[in-house]
């Protein structure tokens, strides 16, 4: 049920507007009533209102300045504001501050349940585009530490190409950077043929065990929480306050803490490799081939068994590779599909060892790209939602190359038509709002650029989209409406032929004239002539 209050400083409008209109209908189960705007605010504060109907005109506090205040103290409340002062400045002044809709006394209940009546549709529309973004929010919330993890896994093998945007992420992930100090600690466990068959591990338990070991012990000597696989490593940044030489014992202790344990649990040993501390999270791919040297180099072999070190070898580097996708997201974006999977046979085909997780990281790259243009629109972003929450699980599920290549080139497809199906809804649904603001506003300036503005596109954009989606041009369009209209008007004799003229849009007699005869074949009068 929603919640209203009328505020009026004459008793007998306020007992009017509540007991004799039947708002139940409307869905209105809560009415309070007050006597001036100070009154109302202290209300609204109490009972959070859906909905104000206003005088403007009252002691104390009027309409326009409750409406100020309304928005000072960031109450939702939709306002209607009544008024027996035709005077337009008023309404401009109310509608600029951000009432709802204007209407003046005497008010015709009809009138007025009609635009309480559209003021709730809007509520109802606040409300379902707010659960739709809460539900985009909790779906991004969702896959932040995929998106993290794509992000640092980039950023350590020092793809940095646009820094303003990084930074941005780092807060976005509520990361801390000012004033901290970071190292980069890159944890392996030895090849699995350094082990005798029969006690070979398990790499990807053990890389599990060691990043949920790493999220333990961080809170202790950490601010933030980067702990991410990178290939065949796990890699963990470590953020403090402390003193260079004091952050890294802190590393090297947490280290022989979790060897220990892993030991315990696998019977696998771990390696480590520790950079040198930077001060800014962006300046840690320094830190990384720091960490990766004394890897290859065996500096930092704690815990390492002699057999270990002599079976291993140099500890394999490789790492998520950096393909260029700007071309395939581009080819996405125009809706090409046939280039869009050309550009995807390519990345393949020209890296023959490409794995599961460098495909992986490639659809995060596109969605990434692409989620903001996908749910400009209400239903887009459920929708959307859906469909990418749906390939993420699929995603999951596929462990060949082939399989996600082949997955990829599907969803890609899909993606395409998604967003060329959401474009052409978007655009009717402009076109169809231009039509009804055409129509109630014919007689006014109406040219290319008034209703292109009205709708908040650029003048060419909106002229092209019009001709496309109806066939014919703006121009010759609204001169066929208002010719149409004003032969309407010519059975009404009381009404003189520029009289008519000015009803339609058209001051100029003579040009009504001429634009009337090139649609109708006759001149008004004429036609006047052959309707009596």
């Amino acid at each position: 049920m929603y919640r209203m209050i009328v505020v009026d400083d004459e008793a007998w409008i306020r007992e009017r507007l509540v007991h004799t209109i039947d708002w139940g209908k409307l869905g209105i189960g809560f009415l309070h009533e007050a006597t001036c705007g100070e009154e109302a605010l202290a209300l609204a504060a109490e009972v959070q209102p859906d909905l104000i109907l206003t005088d403007i005109r009252m002691p104390r506090m009027d309409g326009l300045e409750l409406i100020e205040r309304l928005k000072e103290q960031r109450l939702a409340a939709k306002v209607v504001i009544i008024s027996g002062f035709s005077d337009f400045e008023y309404a401009k002044k109310a509608l600029s501050l951000g009432a709802s809709d204007y209407i003046l006394k005497p008010v015709e209940d009809d009138d007025l349940l009609d635009v309480v009546a559209r003021c709730l549709e809007q509520i109802e529309t606040d409300r379902r585009k707010e659960a739709l973004l809460k539900k985009a929010d909790d779906q991004v919330n969702k896959r932040l530490p995929l998106l993290k993890e794509m992000l640092f896994s980039k950023l350590i093998m020092g793809h940095k190409p646009d820094e303003p945007k990084l930074r941005e992420a780092l807060n976005d992930f509520g990361l801390k950077n000012k004033g901290l100090r970071h190292a980069c600690l890159v944890l392996q466990v030895p090849e699995p043929e350094a082990f005798p068959p029969e006690n070979k591990p398990d790499a990807n338990f053990t890389q599990f065990v060691l990043r949920n070991l790493l999220q333990d012990f961080l809170p202790n000597v950490c601010e933030n929480e980067i702990v991410f696989t990178h290939a065949d490593e796990v890699v963990c940044i470590v953020s403090s306050f402390k003193e260079d030489d004091e952050l890294a014992r802190a590393c090297l202790t947490m280290f022989e803490d979790i060897r220990k344990i892993v030991h315990k649990i696998v019977g696998s040993t771990v390696i480590i490799g520790l950079g040198g501390v930077v001060g800014d999270l962006l300046d840690i791919p320094i830190s990384y081939r720091q960490a990766k040297q004394m890897l290859l180099h065996g500096y930092l072999d704690t815990g390492r068994s002699k057999e270990a070190r002599s079976a291993t070898g140099p500890p394999k580097s490789g790492g998520y590779r950096l393909y260029d996708t700007e071309a395939l997201i581009n080819h996405i974006r125009v809706g090409n599909k046939v280039a869009a999977l050309a550009s995807l046979d390519q990345i393949v085909r020209e890296n023959r060892g490409i794995r599961p997780i460098d495909l992986k990281f490639i659809y995060i790259d596109i969605v990434n790209s692409l989620v903001r243009t996908a749910v400009e629109g209400n239903g887009a972003a459920k929708d959307f939602s859906q469909f990418s929450l749906h390939f993420f699980e699929l995603l999951q599920q596929s462990q060949s190359p082939d399989e996600i290549h082949g997955l990829l080139g599907d969803t890609i497809t899909k993606i395409i038509d998604f967003l060329e199906h959401s474009q052409s809804k978007k655009r009717r649904k402009v076109i169809e709002k231009a039509l009804e603001y055409m129509e109630l506003h014919y007689p006014e300036e109406l040219n290319l650029n008034v209703v292109a503005e009205r709708f908040y596109l650029n003048a060419s954009y909106f002229s092209k989209i019009f001709k496309e989606e109806l066939g014919v041009s703006y121009t010759k369009y609204l001169m066929e409406f208002r010719v149409n209209k004003a032969a309407e008007l010519m059975s009404d004799p009381t009404l003189k032929i520029y009289e008519i003229s000015r009803r339609v849009g058209y001051e100029d007699v003579q040009y009504f004239t001429k634009m009337f005869k090139s649609i109708k074949g006759v001149t008004p009068g004429q036609y006047r002539e052959k309707i009596r």
